[in-house]
């Protein structure tokens, strides 16, 4: 569970190791969560894939940070060990190469972080992206969602058609046919939904065992802040255009197994998915690691029948000021308490 504390001294050197390659640009972070190490096992059962480039410890997230940066803010994910670097070996009969294909400098991994700026139950929405087989606590609804991937534009395309083939599917049920017209008008929505609820970041940079990627402010609505929840998830990443519609509307609730560049999860081991699923379990979440807030399981929200995943709050809640001096009650202004996180 992640806690606020002083940088630990791999922490520190990652830090200095991403300034000196002009990642931040010096100061104190806007918020920094801390997760423990040896929890990459997702609900408890899960098992990296039989493959070198994956040993035990690869997607085992220890912080995540912010940064101000100009025009934006620069995020930052430190894991337990260096991330692996796409090879020029290849990987298809036509000669591509696996660092054609992941151009951003890694291609192991998938980071999902969701925001939720508002902190209010109801608003925004619970559902992850498609394969994470994972929902967020009503009181921590997201509006916005940074989606960290190998191949952000690969995946945005698998994105919009997925919700462009829901919303018709569903404009279908309604109406019977649907006209030309009132498809176009669909995909403009869509558009309009994903350039408003969900970034893919592209200018990122690996050194080591950190990555960071910028945000502008022109999507955050301005820089990130520690008052906002956040709920950070990690899952294996296949390169594939791969997506299975899920049945309800909208795309974001009740995704399906394997779903949109995810690396899935299955009874037994294999070197082309997670061991440990469940038998019979098609609904198994193949999240590797995620941060909670304390005094909640990882374990319990990955498992069966789980809770909704609650997000965390860098920032300690504001509490209500004491009456000023005079007032009912009141011997002037008293200094707000901290509120642990859980």
């Amino acid at each position: 569970m992640p806690l606020l504390r002083r940088f630990s001294p791999l922490l520190l050197l990652a830090a200095l190791a991403s300034a000196c390659h002009g990642g931040t640009r010096g100061g104190s972070p806007l918020f920094t969560l801390e997760d423990p190490r040896g929890d990459d096992h997702g609900d408890g059962e899960l098992r990296y894939p039989l493959r070198d480039d994956l040993p035990a410890g690869s997607m085992d997230l220890l912080s995540f940070r912010a940064w101000p940066e100009s025009g934006g803010t620069r995020f930052e994910a430190t894991f337990a060990r260096p991330i692996p670097v796409p090879q020029r070996r290849t990987v298809d009969s036509a000669g591509t190469t696996l660092a054609d294909q992941a151009k951003l400098g890694f291609y192991t991994f998938n980071l999902d972080v969701y925001v939720d700026e508002d902190r209010q139950e109801g608003s925004g929405h619970t559902g992850t992206l498609p394969g994470r087989n994972l929902s967020l606590a009503p009181g921590s609804a997201w509006e916005k969602a940074l989606i960290l991937t190998p191949r952000p534009y690969e995946a945005r395309d698998v994105l919009r058609k997925l919700w462009r083939d829901t919303a018709v599917a569903e404009a279908q049920r309604q109406q019977g046919a649907v006209s030309e017209s009132a498809v176009h008008a669909l995909e403009a929505q869509v558009e309009q939904r994903m350039e408003a609820q969900v970034f893919f970041p592209t200018r990122v940079r690996v050194f080591g065992p950190t990555v960071s990627f910028f945000v502008p402010d022109s999507f955050l609505g301005g820089p990130a802040k520690a008052s906002w929840g956040y709920a950070v998830a990690v899952t294996g990443a296949t390169l594939e255009r791969r997506v299975e519609l899920p049945t309800l509307l909208g795309g974001m609730t009740a995704p399906p197994a394997q779903g949109m560049m995810v690396l899935g999860i299955g009874p037994g081991v294999s070197k082309e998915r997670f061991g440990g699923g469940r038998v019979g379990g098609t609904s198994q979440s193949p999240v590797v690691d995620l941060l909670v807030p304390e005094g909640v399981r990882q374990e319990d929200v990955l498992g069966v029948n789980a809770p909704g995943w609650p997000a965390v709050v860098p920032a300690p809640a504001a509490l209500p000021q004491a009456p000023e001096a005079g007032g009912p009650g009141g011997q002037g202004d008293a200094p707000a308490a901290p509120v642990p996180n859980g």
